[in-house]
């Protein structure tokens, strides 16, 4: 049989020491004397070595007791030396095993249990484990860790208010709360309001608030605020408006020194002190009890719907709340709405702060503030005013009258209608001049009315003399400046106005030359000096040579049976035509050129919008 390694280490330790005893353990003689309290086997001159074991003797004859490195492998597992000699595993109703020198609870007692984990106190308690050990909410200790319902917050968990099981269901229209263990509402769903703040009928009143920061109430009929109350008059704020400040509707006192005895003055109308109970129809049967009443909607909440009643309430001279028709004017009996149609006073009949308003557009400008301009009478006795009721208020005229004609006959070249008939100057005596074959040509060139020998024309400004001039009909009369700086148009329009045209270049041919056709209207020979062309000084008392416009007829050679002016002064303007040119005769002050000045000269040619200082025109009929 072979020895184990233990047996062959112990037997060489007994020859080394020179004995054995019979357990196999070796006799060490140290030599030194036990200590007074030695145990018999300590006081003996022999120690026999074994292994250490915790018995609080030195088993191995090292010196030492039960030293750590000798129990190592007892403490690891042994349940009354667990961890360290003489430290067991104990506990109340508990069953041990040492596990790498830890004491573990392998078994309770039937009906106890350790639940705190802590193998020092065995099993401690006889609590059962119920709901599989999750601890729920019902007075129990699930768990059995010696703590009731935790996790449970019966001061504000919804399902668990109070007390366990007790829920608070989500009430009406709104969110459950618990509050400090009590069921509450927790804010309310769009469009619903708890306005008893009773949580068992929840958020009770159907209401969607509408008000703002200014107004939380409207005059609607309806609960803006979601305050339980209809259009109280203090969230409201009214519209601007005075309900009409002139005839019937005016304010009729300024305080309560202004009505009777028994009445107040609320916002310009007297109202009875004490109102009468009385409902009502329309403000006709309030009023017939006093006219201050009306006839308005007093709207209460039932049940959280708005049931209406119409009673006789003071009016004022403001508008008043209506419930749901809104803010209106409650005016006297005597109001007759539409008044203002058809009548022109300069009243505002119908109250609605507007005098007037149905002739507005004829009054008025467009700009509603401007009066309407007009007139009475033509040229002359043109007076201007402005559009104002007729006396009857039943249409409008004009503040004007007309003046008193200046003349019987319009018969000076003014241009002033001096009859006031609407035409001017039509019974002027132009001087006319028959043609060889046929009608008249003007015997002068054409002036505008108001010239003189001084100046083309009437100012269109008496103040500014030298600014434009009137230009109507044209005139034929000696001794005036003639019409230049005239466009092709503005000729033929002046010749119209009178009734006649521009002549015709043959027209003007004849009369220029005459029967026998001669060069120039005095004859058949040049003279540089007969009319006014480039020779002739216009001014023969001033230094040098002025080339200028002349009066007509000033020139006493220069024509031809009394048609004067034909050969210088101003070109004029004709009817012929060459394409889009017009064709000008006659020559002007400024012709130098015999050829340019003569009866039969058709080559001059002129763009019609052309302006000239020495360009006129004579008319023909």
């Amino acid at each position: 049989m072979r020895s184990s390694p233990a047996a062959v280490f112990m037997g060489a330790l007994c020859a080394l020491v020179a004995g054995c005893d019979d357990s196999g353990g070796v006799a060490i003689d140290v030599g030194l004397p036990p200590p007074p309290d030695a145990s018999p086997k300590d006081r003996g001159l022999r120690c026999v070595a074994t292994a250490e074991v915790c018995n609080a003797e030195d088993d191995d004859c090292d010196g030492l007791i039960d030293e750590a490195e000798g129990v190592r492998a007892q403490v690891f597992e042994d349940v009354e030396h667990c961890g360290a000699c003489f430290q067991p595993c104990d506990g109340p109703d508990a069953q041990y095993v040492c596990r790498v020198g830890q004491c573990v609870i392998v078994a309770c007692t039937p009906g106890f249990g350790d639940y705190n984990g802590d193998p020092r106190d065995g099993c401690e308690t006889d609590c059962v484990i119920t709901a599989g050990g999750r601890e729920i909410c019902d007075g129990l200790d699930n768990d059995c860790d010696g703590a009731l319902d935790e996790g449970f917050d019966l001061q504000r968990d919804v399902d668990h208010c109070g007390a366990c099981g007790r829920a608070c269901p989500p009430p009406p229209g709104g969110q459950a709360a618990c509050v400090d263990g009590q069921c509450a509402v927790d804010g309310c769903d769009p469009g619903f309001v708890d306005l008893d703040g009773v949580a068992a009928n929840g958020c009770e009143y159907r209401c969607a608030p509408r008000g703002t920061a200014g107004a939380r109430e409207a005059c609607n009929g309806v609960d803006d605020d979601c305050d339980g109350r209809v259009d109280e008059a203090r969230d409201r704020v009214p519209p601007p408006d005075t309900c009409g400040a002139s005839g019937v509707c005016a304010p009729v006192c300024a305080g309560a020194g202004d009505c009777p005895a028994d009445d107040d003055c609320l916002d310009g109308i007297c109202v009875p002190r004490q109102p009468p109970e009385a409902d009502c129809d329309g403000d006709a049967a309030c009023q017939a009890l006093h006219p201050g009443l009306a006839c308005l909607s007093e709207i209460r909440l039932v049940d959280g719907e708005p049931i209406t009643r119409r009673r006789c309430a003071p009016r004022g001279h403001g508008p008043v709340c209506d419930g749901a028709a809104g803010y209106r004017c409650v005016r006297p009996l005597a109001f007759q709405l539409g008044d203002e149609f058809g009548l022109c006073d300069t009243l505002d009949n119908d109250c609605d702060g507007r005098v007037d308003e149905d002739y507005a557009g004829t009054l008025l400008l467009d700009d509603r503030q401007t009066p309407r301009p007009c007139s009475a009478g033509e040229g002359a006795c043109l007076r201007e005013g402005r559009v104002i009721c007729a006396d009857s208020g039943r249409g409008t005229t004009c503040s004007a009258m007309a003046g008193a004609p200046l003349r019987v006959l319009d018969d000076d070249c003014d241009g002033i209608d001096a009859d006031c008939d609407g035409l001017i100057d039509e019974d002027h005596p132009d001087d006319w001049r028959p043609l060889p074959g046929g009608g008249e040509i003007f015997a002068y060139e054409a002036s505008r009315p108001g010239a003189t020998a001084a100046r083309a024309g009437l100012p269109l400004d008496a103040d500014a003399p030298d600014g434009p001039v009137v230009e109507a009909r044209a005139c034929s009369r000696p001794g005036v400046l003639p019409w230049a700086d005239v466009t092709w148009d503005e000729a033929e329009a002046a010749c119209a106005a009178l009734g006649a045209r521009l002549c015709t270049g043959a027209e003007w041919g004849a009369a220029c030359a005459g029967d026998v056709g001669e060069g120039w209207p005095y004859g058949d020979a040049f003279d540089d000096q007969a009319c006014n062309g480039g020779g002739f000084d216009a001014d023969p008392a001033a230094p040098g040579d002025q080339d200028r416009a002349v009066p007509a007829g000033e020139r006493i050679r220069c024509q031809r049976a009394g048609v004067y002016d034909q050969s210088g002064n101003v070109k004029e303007w004709t009817a012929d035509r060459r394409d889009d040119l017009r064709v000008v005769r006659g020559g002007g002050f400024e012709s130098n050129l015999a050829g340019g000045l003569r009866c039969d000269q058709a080559d001059d040619l002129k763009d019609p919008a052309l302006r000239h200082p020495a360009i006129g025109f004579r008319c023909c009929r």
